[in-house]
């Protein structure tokens, strides 16, 4: 399948504009959210399409998570169209970076009766799961099965992510959102997230009522314990730098899919 640029301008307009419908403080999305979520919304399309994604971009293992130039170029033209706010972030220790939001409840609805629902299903989703939390987000994708099954600098196959799918004869194929459907799923979504925002609210009170309030003790006791667990270790190495090596055969083990091992 060849790149489709209509199709991915489209699908990083829909996210910055479902990021939009976030609390305030999470509506700001880097250039790394952007082709995450582009990823994610490919990996899913892929999963029920016999392993072709929505976009036709080609996805590679590139360090540690799913990366596409073409996707990284295609971010500010874009989102630029759309009329999306881009801040830049200065940084003395690291370059500057750029976050972009926008907040058009207009256009949410507008770009999402152009896709797929199963791409706009993939975004909410994720958006929902992760917003702006980048940690979270990159640790997901790296752990996806096309990751999982490739190695670094190797174009991602998602062929292995589809999804076993039994047919049948009476199946009748999704009819088109009317007005009234429309009005509902958004519904929907916003009392999914305020649900979602009293939970969170709660878990954060929660772990603060389990917080310790008894300092350590730095006693006798402690110490001794510590002598006799070092004791146990052996021979400790001397401290200094050391660099480990791991053979290239790791990325294909199945250690790295296999949930039995991993």
């Amino acid at each position: 399948m060849s790149l489709n640029y209509y199709k991915l301008d489209l699908l990083l307009q829909y996210i910055i504009a479902v990021a939009g419908q976030n609390d305030p403080y999470d509506r700001e999305l880097g250039m790394i959210h952007l082709i995450k979520y582009a990823y994610l919304a490919d990996l899913s399309y892929a999963s029920q399409h016999n392993g072709e994604t929505f976009t036709g971009l080609p996805w590679k293992f590139h360090h540690f998570g799913p990366w596409s130039v073409e996707c990284f170029q295609r971010i500010e033209p874009a989102l630029n169209s759309i009329g999306a706010t881009q801040r830049t972030i200065e940084s003395q220790k690291y370059d500057d970076f750029v976050r972009w939001s926008v907040d058009d409840d207009d256009l949410f609805d507008r770009l999402g009766d152009q896709m797929d629902l199963t791409v706009t299903g993939a975004v909410q989703k994720y958006m929902r799961m992760f917003g702006t939390d980048t940690y979270g987000l990159l640790d997901f994708v790296y752990k996806t099965k096309p990751m999982l099954s490739s190695a670094p600098g190797e174009l991602l196959d998602f062929k292995v992510a589809v999804s076993v799918k039994k047919t049948f004869e009476d199946d009748e194929p999704e009819a088109e959102l009317t007005m009234r459907q429309k009005k509902l799923r958004r519904q929907k979504f916003l009392d999914f997230k305020e649900k979602l925002n009293k939970q969170l609210e709660q878990q954060v009170r929660d772990n603060r009522s389990k917080t310790c309030l008894l300092p350590p003790r730095y006693d006798d006791v402690f110490f001794e314990g510590l002598a006799q667990l070092d004791a146990a270790a052996g021979n400790l190495p001397e401290e200094g730098e050391y660099i480990a090596t791991f053979s290239e055969d790791i990325w294909k083990s199945k250690a790295r899919h296999d949930p039995e091992l991993s």
